[in-house]
């Protein structure tokens, strides 16, 4: 990922709405600390203000003075409603920078915004990466959890568990599988439940077989013959699955077998199963091609317009990392009480979720969002400001996380680097009061400025002109 470094950053970004909040801005690098007792002007846009008198200056915006004071400048304010907040700081009428702050509404403030993905598969399976290497590989892409639902294999996911236990990464390894019930081709992916689903028909086929008949009994009559039977071992699989305290999430419905030239759910019958109350999200995103996500956006958005309310995840359907097209591409984004299984299970069915596409290369990448308006606008933030700084700081963590699995480096690598993410986070959310510059850092950055005043009125390599050069400090 190329560098975007800044001089200033404000501390927190996120903040309760209607409620003064303390803000604090440092300096991203020692050269930039605000000089003390000089004095700073700062404006502070409402981002969704509909007042302006032209187009270049929003009525709806707030003039500050600060003045520089521990190596910081600090004042508090308060961000009115839930929105986005443009930050500009100036200096004798110079942009220094322009910041970001989001202001929310108690409920979702008191919630913790998590990247994950939930399906992919490992080398236990049909992927090609160690179930415990591919979670490192996650946490490089600065994810925060991961559902393993290899096919058929519950168990894959206790592999990552092992490896990691007793090691804080940060990182959460959601329990799953993909259930693929015996004479249908209808996927359904499990995610959250506390046994398996799969191991049932496994180990019993017959009583499995016997189970499907009791369901077909219960299929509505408004279900076309043709269909019957695949709702009813689709229905058997869901019900399972939530016995087990887990979610059922329908899958690909514009997917391709490997040889096929026809998707594996018909339209019809996708649309039946979506609107069956056995499911309790939808992928909207990932592993169907171009063509097949465009078209499941098109469904998903019918179907809200017929009132359906099916919260929409985005998953990798991760097999193999090189050259893949879903992963670290496809991904949802959940706000939960906690980075834990259950608590993001119960995020997702209550539909406080984002899936995301990211488009484009490093040069350029942006990011299409699918769900509520107020999640979709959070989101959009959180990726700009939170989850890309993040994943620079993860990144370390996941390739200590695969030296760890191969026992070349020690656990309190792997936590030191856990605990920098982790109070970056913190800051970053008001939950830990923002890092000032220590005296001694001060002290340094004083006596360079003195060498620097001290040299040639240029910034750059002409000393001699007609007119003075205005120095760079």
């Amino acid at each position: 990922m190329l560098p975007t470094p800044h001089n200033f950053a404000v501390c927190p970004q996120v903040v309760p709405a209607g409620k003064v909040s303390h803000m604090t801005i440092i300096a991203d690098e020692r050269a930039f600390i605000p000089f003390t007792d000089a004095e700073y002007q700062l404006k502070i846009l409402a981002v969704n203000g509909d007042e302006t008198d032209n187009y270049g200056e929003p009525v709806t915006h707030s003039h500050l003075t600060l003045k520089g004071q521990d190596g910081a400048l600090q004042f508090d304010f308060n961000f009115e409603e839930e929105m986005l907040y443009k930050l500009q700081l100036y200096k004798d009428e110079k942009l220094l920078e322009e910041m970001q702050v989001y202001a929310l509404e108690k409920d979702l403030y008191a919630l913790t915004p998590l990247r994950g993905d939930l399906h992919g598969h490992s080398y236990r399976s049909d992927g090609k990466r160690d179930p415990a290497a591919l979670a490192g590989h996650y946490r490089e892409q600065g994810y925060d959890f991961f559902a393993l639902t290899d096919h058929n294999r519950y168990w894959t996911g206790g592999e990552i568990d092992e490896t990691y236990e007793g090691v804080d990464t940060g990182f959460t390894r959601v329990l799953g599988e993909e259930v693929h019930t015996p004479g249908c081709l209808v996927h359904v992916v499990h995610v959250g439940g506390k046994k398996s689903v799969a191991l049932e028909y496994v180990k019993d086929r017959e009583g499995y077989e016997a189970q499907v008949q009791e369901c077909l009994a219960r299929v509505p009559e408004s279900v076309p013959e043709q269909y019957r039977e695949r709702y009813a071992r689709v229905m058997w699989a869901t019900e399972h699955i939530h016995a087990a305290g887990g979610i059922a999430i329908f899958p690909h419905p514009y997917w391709q077998p490997t040889g096929s030239q026809v998707y594996n759910v018909h339209d019809d019958f996708a649309k039946l199963l979506m609107k069956s109350g056995m499911f309790d999200a939808y992928e909207l995103i990932g592993g169907m091609g171009q063509v097949g996500i465009n078209r499941s956006v098109a469904l998903w958005n019918d179907l809200r317009a017929e009132g359906l309310k099916l919260p929409a995840v985005g998953s990798s359907d991760v097999h193999g990392l090189k050259g893949s097209r879903y992963f670290p591409h496809s991904f949802t984004i959940c706000f939960a009480k906690k980075n834990e299984n259950d608590a993001i299970i119960t995020a997702v069915k209550k539909g406080l979720c984002v899936a995301v596409e990211a488009v484009g290369d490093e040069y350029q990448r942006e990011y299409r969002c699918y769900g509520s308006l107020r999640l979709v606008s959070y989101a959009h933030f959180l990726l700009q400001n939170y989850f890309t700084p993040m994943q620079r700081l993860c990144q370390g963590t996941g390739v200590m996380m695969r030296a760890y699995a191969m026992e070349a480096c020690p656990k309190s690598v792997v936590e030191g680097m856990t605990k920098v993410c982790r109070n970056w986070s913190a800051r970053f959310f008001g939950r830990k009061a923002a890092l000032l510059p220590s005296e001694k850092m001060r002290e340094f950055e004083d006596k360079w400025r003195e060498k620097q005043l001290a040299g040639p009125h240029t910034k750059g390599s002409q000393i001699y002109r007609s007119t003075v050069v205005t120095r760079q400090i």
